[in-house]
């Protein structure tokens, strides 16, 4: 029997795959005493078999370099409204779900009071909305591997995105490539607890209100969201928060909350594991001329613009059909790309305040790391404006 899936934990992704394959059903995942989710054998269920270790991510990486890159931004300008950058995965979505296939990726869903993320499946464009937008925290997949397997089965189109890790994970499960499967990774800098994200908002309940919308961010800038709190009275309070005033975004901004893991993560590089790459194209404005190329193109890239990368012959198809009837692709240099986005080379290093954000969490929960980060951006805030 073993006593850990793997003998560097540290290195682990959270990702469930382990407890979704296990034959003897050994392997639960838990909370350590950090806030992070961890795979915990039950010995006496355990029968050695090894698929956990086999199929892990951290063992099994297999990478491509992209064939080709592009700058992108949606034709449509409401989506582009509602997309983190330029709607590259809107139109990833749109595409699929006019073939009559899924799509899986991670929403914002209730929780009691709260709210909570993991990943869902969509049948239809009505309920796209739910998968865009960035999510500052580990989504939940372990309903999706049998769920995609099905839909596959079924001879359905599917699209499943998410972070380099969990697309890993997903094509460690179905063992094999299937035609009508478009894997989609995000360019990650590193996942949050999805525990610490829940205290964080439970924290800023009033009186008998619950969480009724989260917005993680918006497009007037990279680190600002909103929360929606309803009561039972049907009253409304929203509640703006960024890395300047919130605990949660400025341990995530300064990469002090990730995952251990997180910091030695061999898929943040260059070569990437799913058909298709997308995130934002930091550096765009000082590659490339934005004033001449929107002039030409006739097309705004004031709210942002997509990076993607095609890694597969699969992925390189699929956006030769979107060119030019859902997305503006403009050819683009991949190294520039690389150079503007740090985790496109190496994993995000830890920040400097991540041994005391560990420490606080473990002497006094997530209650005491927003306490010490509260009093620490209210001194910032006084150096700031002192003459």
């Amino acid at each position: 029997m073993r006593n850990t899936v793997l003998k560097e934990m540290d290195k682990c992704s959270g990702c469930g795959l382990c407890e979704t394959v296990c034959p003897a059903q050994a392997i639960k995942m838990e909370y350590d005493k950090s806030g992070f989710i961890y795979p915990v054998i039950q010995k006496e269920k355990c029968i050695d078999c090894g698929l956990c270790e086999r199929k892990c991510v951290v063992k099994t990486v297999s990478v491509e370099y992209p064939r080709t890159c592009y700058a992108g931004v949606h034709l449509d300008e409401k989506i582009r409204a509602k997309s983190s950058s330029g709607g590259m995965f809107a139109a990833l979505a749109e595409y699929t779900l006019e073939q009559g296939g899924v799509v899986f990726g991670a929403a914002v869903v209730p929780k009691g009071k709260i709210v909570t993320v993991k990943h869902i499946m969509i049948k239809n464009k009505e309920e796209l909305k739910k998968l865009q937008g960035s999510k500052y925290v580990q989504s939940d997949i372990r309903e999706c591997y049998t769920n995609v397997k099905q839909q596959l089965a079924e001879g359905k189109k599917v699209l499943f995105s998410g972070t380099p890790c969990q697309v890993a994970a997903m094509k460690n499960y179905l063992g094999k490539e299937y035609d009508d499967l478009l894997l989609v990774d995000l360019v990650c800098h590193g996942t949050p607890s999805i525990l610490h994200w829940e205290k964080s908002i439970e924290e800023k309940l009033q009186n008998d209100e619950k969480v009724s919308a989260v917005s993680f961010r918006g497009k007037e800038g990279y680190m600002q969201g909103e929360i929606e709190f309803k009561t039972e009275a049907d009253r409304i309070r929203k509640e703006n928060y960024s890395f300047r005033n919130d605990s949660y975004y400025s341990m995530f901004l300064n990469a002090d909350s990730y995952r251990e893991g997180c910091y030695q993560c061999q898929y943040a590089r260059p070569e990437r594991d799913g058909d298709i790459t997308i995130g934002d194209f930091w550096g765009f404005e000082k590659a490339y001329d934005r004033a001449q190329i929107e002039k030409d193109a006739k097309i705004s890239l004031e709210e942002g613009n997509s990076l993607i990368a095609v890694n597969t012959e699969k992925g390189l198809s699929i956006c030769n059909k979107l060119n030019g009837e859902k997305m503006w692709l403009y050819a683009a240099d991949y190294e520039e790309a690389v150079k503007y986005n740090p985790q496109l080379s190496q994993p995000s290093k830890k920040g400097k305040n991540r041994a005391l954000f560990l420490t606080l969490y473990k002497i006094g929960g997530w209650k005491l790391v927003s306490t010490y980060g509260n009093i620490k951006m209210k001194l910032r805030k006084i150096i700031e404006h002192t003459p």
